[in-house]
Parts: structure tokens; C-alpha cells; sequence
């Protein structure tokens, strides 16, 4: 958002220290949401702040038969704004809920705040704050009931996910409703990174405890998102406990093997956790009963990823260990993996980072340069690059997925958010619908 719209209102959301983590119903990553904030309050006339404010006997806590331990209670700490956001000014500070007897998560609800804002000419809403499944989603909802233009800001928020999707489903029920989803930053940088691998790594740990397991073992093959898998489950649970294993084939050329080891080097590996193991007796063998493989670069590099995983998945059998995935999130939209190949994992920690995204994943980790600078390739066949197998480049289809498939924008206004060619968007979209059955394993039919 660039300059100052005065029919646009930022309308910031209980941004309260109760909500934070540390607080009484603290949401992970809740205090690290107001430089998106400041910046979007950059490019609004109006800007409003809701506010909890219960009083000590109100119906939504657990003495009274509610869901909620106290919290955001008049008078205490817990109520007070976030000293992350005590510099930003508020036009309006809007409370809400403090009749004891009626639970009420709205900043619009019998506050007035519609007929405020357009007195103010307010046309257009943006939402931010705390929490998404929550006062975001019943603000957001009540905004688009009062006639606003309402957008809510997808990295300018976080949710309490008692229930794992509520954040993702309260998003969908908004945008359902007639609301639309934007983000300042279509793609996160490495500062926006860094707390994500801190809560990741927290997770992996609490897999990794649940399992029984102490171990990791994964595939390296000299590629950026196996090294930025490594590299996160090196630092997450120590280099000495992660157990990476180059898996070449005939068409495996030696810088990709030079690179895996300058990536486990990078990450601390000891010399003995880097193995090598060529996969081309294993493909040969199948190649023996299936004399046509490789007539088909296709089957043969299907052949060869799971032929890969064979092995992983044995190691990993051997050391007592879990497998760690390498697929990321455009990989993953655009049907760019081997099922039962690649795609098989116990643990996946950058699903959710599109490639654009992984490269800065990388730079957070210290990995070499020379990783972030070569062209993504799977090394299944000689000579193949992953753009050039797709038709186009990952910075256009980040761009492009980002905007369509977690913004739920058309591929028109897809390719104006996203500033990609038209005709490139629909390509994207129509290589991701095309490629959506290979999503569910099995296909269910009963």
C-alpha cells in the first residue's frame, strides 16, 4: 500500500497483550504483526483499533459456563494494547463486549463504528489483527453486512486454531460472504521467515517427541529444498541427529553431487551422516522385467524417484529414524512430484513455502550461494531444468498461485496483483486444475 486513500479505514484488531503470546489466550505470532500493521495503516485515512474490554464476571469465561479463561479484563495488564503497537496512532479506539451478559466478538456490534466511518466517507475496509477465527472473522463479516468493501490482510493476522483449519476456514467463510483477501507481500522475505522456522521447529519437535524418534533421515540431491530441509531439521534437532543420503543416478551430474555435500557441510553434518548410494542397480533391476522404461523419460524418472525413496525410507527403518520431506508449496499446486515417490514423507516442512519463498528459507540458513543460484532441477533425464519442463518460471507461477489459489483472485485480477502476463496466469491455473486428482492418496470411493 503506497500513500494515503481517505475513503480506505485500517481497522486493527484487538491487538491486546491477553491475545500476544504470554497472555491469558496468547495466539503464536500474534506480536510479530504490527510492522504489517504500520505499513498498511500507511495507505489508510481512518485508522481504528477494537478493544476487548470484560468485565471480571462476563459470560464467555470458564466460571460462567464459557469457553474462555478470563482474559482482556478492565483494569488489569492483560487489556492493554501490545507495546509492539503503542506507537501507531488510532483515530478511533472502539471497545466492545463489556456487557457481562452477552458475548460479542465484532468491533461493529452496537459500537456505532459503521456510522463513524462513513461519516468519515469511508467506502473501504482492511482488517488486521487478532484473532483470525475469531473478533477478525465476526469484524470482517459485520463490515461487508454494513456495506464496506472489506479486505483482510492474510499476513497481517494469526489464529488461536482451537481446532486445526479454523484459520483457513474462517478466511473461506469471508471471502464466501462477498469479503476479498490480499496480503502487503504476495511473497515472504527472510525477516517475515524467521519466526515461521522458529514455530516449525518447535513442531518438528513435538512430532519427533510424539514418534519416540530422535532421528531424521532425508534426501539430498544438491537441489535448494532438500538443503533447506536439511538445514532446518540440522538446526532444529542438531546436526549430529540428521542423516542425509545423495541417491545419484546414471543421468546424476557431479555438481549436484558436489553441492548435496557442500550443503550438509554448511549445515554441520558430520562427514559420517553424509552418505552416497546410487539408485541404478535398483532401476536396472526393474528395468529387467519392465524392458520398455526407458523408452520414456517420464517413467524412467518416476522409476527413479521412488527408487530414491526406497532407499530413504529403509535408512530411515535402520536408524529408527523419521523421513523429511522436501516438497514445496508450488511443487505441490502445480503436481511437480512423483507420488509414492518424492511426495512420500513422514514429516514435511516447507509444504507451505513456495519456491520463491524456499530460496529465502535458504539465506535464513546459511546455505551456500552457489544453491540459490542454479536452476531447480529434479535430475530424473540429462539436460532437465524444472522451468522448462513447466513452460514458465517459479517467480511467475508464485506469484501467480499466491494470488489465485490463497487470495481466491480470478485469473484476471490474478495476473494484475501479481504482475504476470495474462496468458502465463491462465497456464499456471490450468496446469494446477489438471494435476489436482494427484492430491488425494488414495482416491476414496466408497
Amino acid at each position: 500500500m503506497t500513500g494515503s486513500d481517505a475513503t480506505t479505514a485500517l481497522i486493527v484488531v484487538d491487538m491486546q497483550n491477553d491475545f500476544c503470546p504470554g497472555g491469558a489466550l496468547g495466539v503464536a505470532g500474534g506480536d510479530l504483526l504490527a510492522p504489517a500493521l504500520a505499513r498498511a495503516a500507511e495507505g489508510a485515512g481512518t485508522v481504528v483499533a477494537t478493544r476487548d474490554r470484560h468485565p471480571a464476571d462476563h459470560i464467555s469465561f470458564t466460571d460462567r459456563g464459557g469457553p474462555w479463561p478470563p482474559h482482556c479484563v478492565v483494569g488489569t495488564p492483560g487489556a492493554e494494547f501490545h507495546p509492539s503497537v503503542a506507537g501507531m496512532h488510532f483515530d478511533r479506539v472502539q471497545d466492545k463486549s463489556s456487557n457481562p451478559d452477552q458475548e460479542t466478538y465484532s468491533g461493529f456490534d452496537g459500537t456505532g463504528l459503521g456510522d463513524y466511518l462513513r461519516g468519515r466517507g469511508v467506502r473501504r475496509v482492511v482488517i488486521g489483527g487478532l484473532a483470525t477465527d475469531y473478533c477478525v472473522r465476526a469484524t470482517a463479516l459485520a463490515a461487508i453486512e454494513e456495506g464496506f468493501e472489506t479486505t483482510v490482510l492474510t499476513d497481517a493476522i494469526a489464529a488461536v486454531e482451537v481446532a486445526p483449519g479454523d484459520g483457513r476456514r474462517a478466511l473461506a467463510e469471508i471471502a464466501a460472504a462477498g469479503g476479498a483477501l490480499d496480503r502487503l507481500d504476495l511473497l515472504r522475505d527472510e525477516d517475515a521467515l524467521r519466526p515461521i522456522l522458529e514455530r516449525k521447529a518447535e513442531r518438528l519437535r513435538e512430532v519427533l517427541d510424539a514418534a519416540g524418534r530422535g532421528k531424521l533421515v532425508i534426501g539430498l540431491s544438491g537441489g535448494i529444498d532438500s538443503a533447506v530441509a536439511m538445514a532446518f531439521a540440522a538446526r532444529t534437532i542438531g546436526p549430529e541427529h540428521v542423516v542425509a543420503v545423495r541417491l545419484p543416478s546414471r543421468h546424476t551430474e557431479q555438481v549436484h553431487i558436489d553441492d548435496a555435500g557442500a550443503s550438509a557441510a554448511a549445515a554441520g553434518l558430520p562427514e559420517e551422516n553424509l552418505l552416497t548410494v546410487s539408485i541404478d542397480p535398483i532401476v536396472e533391476a526393474l528395468a529387467s522385467v519392465r524392458p520398455t522404461l526407458h523408452e520414456s523419460d517420464i517413467r524412467e524418472g518416476n522409476a527413479s524417484a521412488r527408487a530414491r525413496m526406497i532407499v530413504i525410507y529403509d535408512l530411515a527403518q535402520e536408524l529408527h529414524a523419521l523421513v523429511i520431506g522436501t516438497e514445496n508449496r508450488t511443487e505441490n499446486l502445480l503436481g511437480y512430484f512423483t507420488r509414492f515417490g518424492d511426495a512420500a514423507s513422514d514429516i514435511e516442512p516447507i509444504t507451505d513455502l513456495y519456491k520463491t519463498e524456499v530460496r529465502a528459507a535458504a539465506r535464513v540458513l546459511g546455505q551456500p550461494q552457489a544453491l540459490l543460484d542454479k536452476h531447480p532441477t529434479a535430475g530424473l533425464w540429462g539436460g532437465q531444468t524444472d522451468e522448462d519442463e513447466l513452460g514458465f518460471t517459479y517467480r511467475d507461477a508464485d506469484r501467480a498461485l499466491v494470488a489465485m489459489y490463497d487470495l481466491g483472485m480470478s485469473p484476471e485480477a490474478a495476473a494484475r496483483r501479481a504482475d504476470v502476463d495474462l496468458d502465463v496466469v491462465r497456464r499456471v491455473k490450468a496446469r494446477a486444475e489438471s494435476v489436482a486428482w494427484k492430491h488425494a492418496v488414495p482416491h476414496p470411493l466408497a
